[in-house]
């Protein structure tokens, strides 16, 4: 089995999350108190069988720090307002990372949202080869 990047590489060039969402997405973010700001993303489907991919967002928050306590989780009123517009949240993890400044682990929290409907199978993207197919 091969993987194509060239072929990934198109894709993700050409798939995109179209502007006008984009500037919804942005829009709640400010009236939710995000902030906005927020940029598409190619998005890894870790949750599912194979690997594959789609467009979205990830919004992070921290939920622990000992420098400055943590911050707002907008990723529930997200989740509300954009799932008529054809997102989810697929992946979500956690990431303690040292502050240097106060020798503490602060946890990040990340969610990813991806786009739907440019949703793709890494089967997209692969070559299959004789060896493959050998007992």
């Amino acid at each position: 089995m091969k993987f194509i990047h060239s072929k990934f590489r198109k894709w993700e060039e050409n798939t995109h999350i179209p502007e006008e969402i984009m500037d919804v997405v942005n829009f709640i973010a400010e009236k939710i108190g995000h902030g906005g700001g927020i940029e598409e993303q190619t998005v890894t489907l870790y949750n599912r069988g194979g690997y594959p991919y789609a467009k979205g967002f990830r919004i992070i928050h921290c939920t622990s720090s000992y420098a400055d306590g943590p911050s707002a989780d907008y990723s529930g009123a997200f989740a509300k307002w954009l799932k008529g517009l054809g997102f989810r949240i697929e992946n979500s993890y956690g990431d303690n990372g040292m502050d240097p400044a106060t020798n503490w682990r602060d946890t990040y929290w990340t969610n990813e949202f991806i786009y739907e409907p440019s949703e793709v199978s890494e089967e997209d993207f692969v070559m299959w080869e004789e060896k493959d197919y050998e007992v």
